[in-house]
């Protein structure tokens, strides 16, 4: 066998292997009566894969003295999780390892100019999940693809996802994947964070996302000095309580893009706002919104406990999506990208969290380690359970 046929039967049979032991795992955690003793023949397997491992010569991480370490433990009825969450951690590097070894790529493209930067993150992690279950090396294209990024990419010759996040494994070019094997993916993926409350609510969901999302979705070098640069003349880490608030307002409940998540009125953020200000003793509210009515009306409110960075503001009354206005009024779009991404992670550097369902404010869960406390929208979703469509029907 060849080391790249070697690497094939290593990936695939861990991947058994590993659903395997987590079969196991639950039947036992509904049959106490298993003997744990079967735990001690994964340690063997394990010794086996490592075997198939080494025989490839990747140049990259040895495991036997992990594997030894697994086999010399052996579980019991007190650490039988810690022997499977550690027998899974050796056996993932293992087969990320191999992956990168396999040099197989995955080009993950979205072809849809509307959904947004955000939206584009959420799915994006989906698809780097779902490209490397497969055995892939995941790729974000935005430069053959039609999307918020393609004309990015064409003005600044780059692969615009760049500008804000580095790949996910390691830059790549076309030169470099040359004649390698390569699929694609596009659209929306099965499996992925989403804002609807069963995501955002799932302790477990939210902190395997959280761990995709700081692995495979750093942030690129100029988008975190920026973020640095922020934070540095803001009150976020002087021990200040700040409450972060994403208000969604213009083309979003203007248009009310059907089967999108309704947002609160203004009436109600500011009820909450104070809400968690007064009760959780808050400094500083520190706001994320395109929306200059709300911007003015969260000034006047608060004042100089006020935080804001953004710059570019749109009127409430916008009867365009954001994405046409920024074409007719010549918006820069980098500038904006980077003023946006920045008010979401800032949020997500806030001790307390408000804001509606939407995909800004999943990236801003995603990027936090958790929120003291937060309040997220639950209001229905334009044109299925909203108050003007139920009125609509005649019964």
């Amino acid at each position: 066998m060849t080391q790249k046929e070697i690497a094939d039967e290593l990936f695939h049979a861990g991947k058994e292997v590993k659903k395997s032991i987590l079969g196991v795992a639950e039947a036992s955690q509904i049959d106490k009566s298993i003997d744990g003793s079967v735990y001690f023949q994964y340690a063997q397997i394990l010794k086996n894969l490592n075997l198939l491992y080494q025989s490839m010569d990747t140049g990259l991480e040895n495991f036997d003295r992990m594997v030894e370490e697994l086999s010399n433990a052996g579980p019991n009825l007190d650490d039988e999780n810690a022997f499977v969450s550690k027998f899974i951690s050796v056996l993932n590097s293992m087969l990320m390892n191999t992956i990168r070894f396999r040099q197989k790529y995955c080009l993950i493209r979205r072809n849809d100019p509307v959904p947004g930067l955000a939206s584009h993150i959420i799915t994006n992690l989906g698809q780097i999940v779902m490209s490397l279950n497969n055995g892939y090396i995941p790729v974000i294209d935005t430069i053959n693809a039609d999307n918020v990024f393609t004309e990015l990419s064409k003005r600044y010759s780059t692969n615009a996802w760049e500008l804000y996040f580095d790949q996910p494994l390691f830059p790549l070019s076309e030169e470099v994947m040359g004649d390698k094997e390569i699929k694609m993916l596009d659209g929306i993926p099965d499996f992925m964070p989403n804002y609807n409350m069963d995501c955002l609510m799932n302790p477990e969901l939210m902190a395997f996302w959280r761990g995709i999302m700081k692995e495979y979705m750093p942030m690129s070098d100029p988008l975190n000095d920026r973020v640095q640069e922020c934070l540095g003349r803001l009150p976020f880490d002087n021990g200040e309580k700040v409450l972060g608030v994403l208000c969604r307002g213009t083309d979003y409940t203007n248009i009310r893009p059907y089967n999108h998540p309704i947002q609160p009125s203004l009436e109600t953020v500011f009820a909450k706002a104070d809400e968690f200000m007064y009760n959780y003793q808050c400094d500083y509210c520190y706001l994320a919104t395109e929306d200059q009515e709300i911007l003015s009306a969260f000034r006047k409110k608060y004042q100089n406990r006020l935080l804001t960075t953004q710059e570019i503001y749109y009127e409430s009354a916008l009867k365009d999506t954001i994405n046409e206005t920024n074409n007719k009024r010549c918006i820069n779009i980098h500038q904006k990208n980077m003023e946006y991404l920045t008010a979401l992670i800032l949020l997500s550097k806030c001790r307390y969290f408000i804001g509606g369902r939407t995909s800004g404010t999943v990236v801003s869960m995603l990027l936090s380690k958790g929120f003291n406390a937060e309040y997220i929208w639950d209001c229905g979703r334009y044109g299925i359970d909203d108050t003007l469509t139920l009125k609509s029907y005649i019964c």
